[in-house]
């Protein structure tokens, strides 16, 4: 899995020397994608596909959390009849699927970085430029020293995270 680094630039230009910065640093063309609102010209610059766009990763977070959810309240209820009828084969089973979920949440909230879109949303409508940049984390401060440097007015707004197999 790839972090995705959110930078906003304040002008289209500024964006196209940050993206050929960040080629020339083998930042591959697939791992790069620009947003901006309608009427801002980005061309020549890599754009994001609807999925990016539509911020796909944070559906697929809700839906994996909602799920995680229902699937520990689920086993509490069969945890309790269980606990009731005597099925001790039942409580165990549904006790180990409840501190899988509980675990599985616990890692989800303390290791997958949840930036996304909408916290870019009021400095797009001010017609900025959201550069993503895919990355492995270990890469992160060197991108960003990177920028920083020969982009001052480029501003991280947020770390994701973005599945390399599916075209997030």
């Amino acid at each position: 899995m790839l972090s995705r680094v959110y930078y906003l630039l304040p002008k289209a230009e500024q964006a196209r020397d940050a993206v050929q910065l960040l080629r020339s640093h083998k930042v591959a063309e697939k791992h790069l994608h620009c947003i901006a609102k309608e009427g801002v010209d980005i061309s020549g610059l890599p754009k994001a596909s609807d999925w990016q766009r539509e911020d796909f990763g944070a559906v697929i977070e809700r839906w994996s959390w909602s799920l995680n959810l229902l699937v520990f309240f689920g086993m509490l209820v069969v945890l309790i009849i269980s606990l009731s009828a005597g099925s001790w084969g039942w409580t165990t089973f549904s006790a180990l699927v409840m501190l899988g979920t509980l675990y599985g949440g616990y890692y989800f909230a303390a290791h997958v970085p949840k930036a996304h879109i909408d916290e870019c949303a009021q400095a797009l409508r001010h017609g900025e430029i959201l550069l993503m940049v895919d990355i492995p984390r270990y890469r992160i401060p060197t991108i960003e020293k990177l920028l920083k440097s020969s982009h001052p007015e480029a501003e991280i707004g947020a770390v994701g995270w973005a599945p390399e197999s599916i075209p997030l």
